[in-house]
Order: C-alpha cells, then sequence, then structure tokens
C-alpha cells in the first residue's frame, strides 16, 4: 500500500489557502494587503508582553478563565456563551469539526475568505457555491441565500463585512437568514472579525442574537481590531450549548500564558484604541476613495468597510500583474486571484493612516502612468 492509499481521501490534492500580508522580512514595503488597525498595535503591548512571560513554567490556564471574564464585560454576555482559540483561524477549523459530516452541504457565497471552504473541505463537505452579483457591487441577495438552502444542507457561511469585498448587511438582513436556517435545522457561521473597525459595528454586530438562537456561532479576533497578528487570538459566541460542544472539541492549551494575558490586558485596557482608528478609518476612507477617483479620471463608489475590492479591468491588468508593478513601488496590495472568479480581475487593499495612504496613492498613480504608457 502506498503512502497516498493511506491518507484520507480529502487530504489529497487539497492546497493550503493563500492570504495577504507577505512581507516577511521586506521592511521597506509598506503592507496594504492585510486589514489589520491602521495605527498599529497599542503602545503599552510590549509591556504587557514582558509581564506577561514571567510564568512560563506553568501551563497554561486551559479554560482562559480571564480572558473569557473581559470578554464577558466587554459584550454583556455571560462566559459560558464564549469560546476562545488560536485566533480565528482555529474556530474556522473548529466549526466544521463539531457540526459537519462528510457528505453534509455547506452553502458558501463567492468569493469570500478561503479558510471556510479548506477547513469544510477537510472534514469532507460538499460545497454549494452561491455567487454574489458582480453587477450590484457583490451585494449578497438574502432571497438567494435562502432559496439555496436544500435539503441536506449543514451549515451557511456569512462574513460581515464580507472578505474580500467590503460588503455589508445589515443585523436585520443576517437575523433573516439566521431564522429560516433554524426552520431548515442548518447551522449559520458569521464572520465578524472584520467588524469591529467599523463605524457600524453597534447597529450591525449580532452577538447579542447568540443566546436565544443556538443555530448561529460568531467569530472574532484580536488580529484585526489591536493589529497584532503575530499573537493568535480569536474567540467566539454561541449559545451555551454551540459553546459547550465547540469547548470540548477544540485543543488543549490551545491558547499560552502570553495569549491569554496579553489578550486580557487589551481587551481591558485599550478599547480606546479601537475606537480611535474607527474615527481615522472613516475619514480616510473617504479621502482615500477621492485620491483615487483623481487617479482614475472616474469616480468609484464608496465601500461598507475599511477596505477596497477594487476592479482592474479598465487598466487592461490582472490581479497578480497589478500586484507585481505595485511592489515596484514598496506597496503591498492583495492578489485576489485565490478567491477564485472574478477575483483575478480585482484587487483588494486596505485604508491605514493619512501618511501611509498618501504613499498608496503616489504608488497607484505611477502604476496607472506606467499601464497608460505601455511601460
Amino acid at each position: 500500500m502506498s503512502l497516498e492509499d493511506r491518507v484520507r481521501t480529502e487530504v489529497l490534492g487539497m492546497l493550503r489557502p493563500k492570504h495577504g500580508g507577505d512581507v516577511w522580512g521586506r521592511l521597506e514595503v509598506k503592507d496594504f494587503s492585510s486589514n489589520v488597525n491602521p495605527l498599529g498595535p497599542p503602545e503599552r503591548l510590549n509591556e504587557y508582553i514582558v509581564e506577561a512571560a514571567r510564568d512560563m513554567i506553568n501551563y497554561p490556564d486551559d479554560r482562559c478563565k480571564e480572558l473569557k471574564e473581559a470578554i464577558s464585560q466587554r459584550y454583556g454576555l455571560p462566559a459560558a456563551n464564549i469560546v476562545v482559540g488560536a485566533g480565528s483561524a482555529e474556530l474556522i477549523r473548529l466549526f466544521p469539526e463539531v457540526f459537519v459530516r462528510p457528505g453534509d452541504k455547506v452553502i458558501m457565497p463567492r468569493p469570500t475568505f478561503s479558510e471556510y471552504g479548506f477547513a469544510c473541505q477537510l472534514m469532507g463537505a460538499k460545497f454549494m457555491d452561491v455567487p454574489l452579483p458582480e453587477d450590484d457591487g457583490f451585494y449578497p441577495e438574502i432571497s438567494t441565500l435562502i432559496d439555496a438552502m436544500s435539503p441536506g444542507t449543514k451549515a451557511i457561511y456569512v462574513c460581515n463585512p464580507n472578505n474580500p469585498t467590503a460588503r455589508m448587511l445589515t443585523r436585520k438582513e443576517v437575523m433573516e437568514v439566521v431564522k429560516e436556517a433554524a426552520r431548515r435545522d442548518i447551522m449559520v457561521f458569521l464572520d465578524e472579525t472584520l467588524l469591529e473597525l467599523s463605524e457600524r459595528e453597534r447597529d450591525v454586530t449580532c452577538v447579542g442574537e447568540v443566546a436565544a438562537n443556538d443555530n448561529m456561532f460568531i467569530i472574532r479576533s484580536f488580529t484585526k481590531s489591536f493589529a497584532m497578528p503575530g499573537l493568535r487570538v480569536g474567540y467566539g459566541f454561541g449559545s451555551k450549548d454551540v459553546v459547550r460542544y465547540m469547548d470540548a472539541a477544540r485543543l488543549s492549551w490551545n491558547l499560552g500564558t502570553i495569549e491569554q494575558r496579553v489578550a486580557t490586558k487589551l481587551m481591558i485596557n485599550e478599547q480606546e484604541h479601537v475606537r480611535s482608528a474607527v474615527r481615522l478609518l472613516l475619514d480616510e476612507k473617504q479621502r482615500m476613495r477621492d485620491g483615487i477617483s483623481h487617479i482614475l479620471k472616474r469616480r468609484i463608489p464608496l465601500p461598507d468597510s475599511y477596505f477596497f475590492f477594487h476592479p482592474l479591468r479598465s487598466l487592461g491588468v490582472t490581479s497578480p500583474k497589478f500586484k507585481d508593478m505595485m511592489l515596484n513601488h514598496n506597496v503591498l496590495v492583495r492578489d485576489c486571484s485565490s478567491f477564485g472568479p472574478p477575483g483575478q480581475s480585482y484587487s483588494r487593499f486596505c485604508v491605514k493612516t493619512r501618511e501611509s495612504d498618501d504613499e498608496f496613492l503616489e504608488a497607484m498613480k505611477a502604476t496607472v502612468e506606467e499601464l497608460h504608457s505601455g511601460r
């Protein structure tokens, strides 16, 4: 028997999801490919890390009691409704491990974050792709998502705001999907990791709905709001029963002592840092839109979130080529080819501080001029 014969069928031929942020060792490059807090991490982050690192001789608290209590205070939900993970990526993997069996159908809008499909494929799920309408700016049609809920469907995925399209549903629209899914015994996985840096966060979030809806699970992350992707801390919300099953199946000691203690400090002490970023992003998003519109000599739409999913067809360039050309000016944007069609014809880039955004606009101006000159 060959090694391939011993490997699970789902694993054979699987490819790792691709992401942004690939600037390792290139300090001169401005990273506009990952959507994190433009202010960077809080000033006291290093202080929190040093303090937490003094206790490495003991195992970390497997219950993450203090961190859950801090999250509970921030969101006004009991700790029993909260589960934590090594980044939201662990919770994305854990959800189908708990709720999806081989052969189950899962509804996946396209394009959306690739880790959902990767985790479901690993569990042997069957995909029901729901293409987001490009001619309507990729805004999800609730009726289309509901119509896709055919017999045998186990879960539906909703990313709000959606990555990479930056489109956002209202709370009413999300809950319409949740209520209909409940009538059909379908779980809803809701990703709100990009929502906390939006000025609409309070009006849109569905965290307050989880206790009364045991068919939904919501994830959030410290990565975006506190600009700390190097420390892997994510958290999720669900009914007490949903969280009980998720917690039972997770990896033991999934969060180390440093991650737990630093995340607790951030959740308690650094919410103003997040609020400052939200105010900055609201102004800079509009200034960025105006700057790009001036370069292209046409008005481009304002995204719902703090990043742009920008079409490239009018420039006559593909997403990988645009990424390479912008890198020549030390600016990294997201090659969207890995999101699948029509990502090959789009680029994703985020909004940062005024100084950084000016550098982006200069790089984009130079790139557009090079394209028009045929270089």
